[in-house]
């Protein structure tokens, strides 16, 4: 890992492994193969390599609509079990990162963060070095959930309604649950900001609510100051073009030329036939 070439080939390994975690809880089977899968891979590498894969995962939880959060930290307890078992310590995997660390879980935000946009724990990340390119992550992961979540709002009953491009209830509960308090309110934040063109007011209050519901103090979802960068997030958000407003566009009108009938110009016509007229009696009258 003290190559660039060989934090690019670690950063492959983990990816495979990162995006292979969707299917872990699709059978009793593939429970198990994702499982000897990561053990295999910690086995056979060195213990820093092992370290940024359990903090990528666990700080990144890779799961499909169907699973819940809950079921998938098990799963990782059983790998940190694993881990124990192979000789690693509580010590190992939860100290800070060296420079050389910090590389590979950069480089992995740079091959992954923005391909899965449904992991919203990344809004809490403080795992990459923090940049322009992260708050980007980040505002395009809370622009999906808002998105999804707009998608399913249905006034009448104001509840998510569950549909394949949007979010449920349980899911958007779900999402509330695994982030940061400042997180959770930044979500209501960057939606009060949206136009009202495309911000639904009912939805609006509902995500309110959803975060009050999550023990948020009801007075802190207005007024709790917001870190520097959240500040940047929510401006993105709220300034992203699918919230613009889609200005008309003016249609330019030719003006129509007036017609107006000239006395003029009828005699002139008249003049015209009368001329042509003598001019073809002149002719026949000479042959």
């Amino acid at each position: 890992m003290d190559t660039r070439k060989k934090r690019s080939l670690l950063v492959e390994k983990l990816s495979r492994l990162h995006s292979s975690m969707a299917s872990f809880n699709r059978s009793d089977e593939s429970y198990d193969q994702c499982l000897k899968r990561l053990t295999v891979f910690a086995e056979n590498s060195d213990a820093e390599s092992v370290k940024v894969l359990y903090r990528i995962l666990y700080a990144l939880p890779n799961i499909e609509k169907e699973t819940k959060r809950e079921t998938y930290f098990s799963f990782l307890e059983n790998f940190y079990s694993e881990l124990l078992q192979l000789g690693f310590s509580n010590d190992q995997l939860e100290e800070d990162l060296t420079p050389n660390e910090q590389e590979v879980a950069d480089l992995f935000f740079n091959e992954n963060i923005g391909k899965n946009l449904k992991l919203v724990e990344y809004l809490n990340s403080a795992f990459f070095t923090e940049s322009q390119k992260t708050s980007l992550g980040k505002s395009r992961i809370l622009i999906d959930l808002i998105k999804r979540c707009k998608t399913s709002y249905d006034p009448d009953t104001d509840k998510l309604n569950k549909d394949d491009l949007g979010i449920s209830h349980e899911e958007f509960e779900d999402a509330l649950k695994s982030l940061e308090e400042s997180k959770r309110i930044l979500i209501y934040r960057a939606a009060r900001g949206i136009d009202d063109e495309y911000m639904d007011r009912g939805l609006l209050s509902f995500i309110r609510s959803g975060i009050v519901n999550t023990q948020v103090d009801d007075s802190e979802v207005d007024s709790k100051i917001m870190s520097d960068e959240e500040k940047v997030i929510e401006k993105l958000v709220i300034g992203d073009k699918f919230f613009q407003p889609i200005h008309s566009q003016q249609t330019f009108i030719r003006p129509s030329r007036s017609v107006e009938t000239s006395f003029e110009g009828i005699f002139w016509a008249f003049a015209l036939l009368a001329f042509a007229a003598v001019i073809m009696f002149l002719i026949n009258n000479t042959k």
